[in-house]
């Protein structure tokens, strides 16, 4: 093996170890950096989009029509997120699916992401997030989608969506058309991860026209918030159960401080609904500080089905009429 120090003159050992560092310093591995980049084009997305590395900033550029089926596959951290970000927040570009007939406007399968001042139209489905984990979306518009609007699946959790909007979903498919779906039905169980945590959906504007339940909480899901959200009614379609702003079907869920309008829709027979899908899942919804305008006095506030469990405090509704159906404490 080669010895530096018997390869040269005798050096004062501090002379020694500088040669070395310098050495060591010619040697080592180049460290990728953040990078920022502005796109106008659909070809600059999915090229930033395919070698993004955490801390990256993708910004497109105002107003701007993207169109293709997006995919964010690459991974951030709790320290670095990637961030998808319009330029402006007044004038926000549009990724555009092409169709709603088929297709992903946004595709997330990584984790740590940050989205926010964006629009997402005219695709099968909206966003979709597969095992992706740590997600913020902020200030993102969701409309004129085939189906669903927003899904968290295949385990996807600890996601947030806040100061959005969701509608006019399901122009394909409305008995498919949520406009946000948490987890997969258990007849999906084998195709997908069913346990989707720990989801958060603040201050959306669902509707007019999110014709399903504004928010669908799948069985095997578990600790998803629903809170200071607003409930248009005008639209859902009643199609394949689709009778309610929410339809818990997880567990431990929270639903609070909520607004919803029925806006004289025959279609919507409850505010919320609890149920028992699966064996041991539909429990220990919870129901607080929500306002409910429901026209007439025969709609419920929650109702809870059979084998079904919730607890319900300071819930109010207009006119006065049926606050509480099953097993509700």
């Amino acid at each position: 093996m080669f010895n530096l120090q018997r390869a040269l003159p005798p050096l004062r050992k501090s002379v020694l170890y500088a040669v070395m560092l310098s050495l060591t310093l010619f040697t080592a591995p180049t460290v990728s950096q953040a990078a920022s980049v502005t796109c106008s084009t659909a070809s600059c997305l999915t090229s930033a989009l395919a070698n993004a590395q955490p801390g990256d900033v993708i910004t497109l550029a105002a107003g701007v029509t993207f169109t293709g089926n997006f995919v964010a596959a690459k991974n951030g951290t709790a320290s670095a997120k990637i961030t998808i970000k319009g330029a402006s927040s007044t004038n926000k570009p549009i990724l555009n699916g092409g169709t709603t007939s088929s297709g992903y406007a946004l595709y997330i399968t990584g984790d740590h992401y940050d989205i926010r001042n964006v629009k997402v139209t005219n695709a099968k489905k909206g966003i979709m997030l597969d095992h992706a984990n740590y997600t913020w979306m902020e200030y993102v518009d969701v409309y004129s989608i085939g189906e669903e609007g927003v899904h968290y699946r295949d385990g996807s959790s600890n996601n947030t969506i806040k100061n959005s909007t969701v509608s006019d979903t399901g122009k394909l498919n409305p008995e498919y058309g949520e406009g946000v779906y948490v987890g997969s039905d258990v007849g999906k169980w084998g195709s997908y991860i069913k346990e989707t945590k720990n989801n958060r959906i603040s201050s959306v504007t669902f509707g007019p026209n999110v014709r399903a339940e504004h928010v669908d909480i799948k069985e095997g899901s578990s600790g998803t918030t629903v809170e200071n959200c607003t409930f248009n009614g005008t639209g859902i379609a009643g199609a394949n159960y689709a009778d309610s702003f929410i339809d818990v079907k997880g567990n431990n869920d929270v639903i609070k401080n909520n607004v919803g309008y029925r806006n004289g829709n025959s279609k919507i027979v409850d505010a919320f609904q609890v149920h028992e899908r699966v064996s041991g899942w539909g429990q220990n919804a919870s129901f607080t500080g929500n306002t409910l305008y429901l026209d007439n006095a025969t709609p419920y506030v929650v109702n809870a089905d059979t084998g079904a469990t919730a607890t319900a405090s300071n819930n109010t509704r207009s006119p006065s009429g049926n606050m509480y159906k099953g097993s509700v404490n």
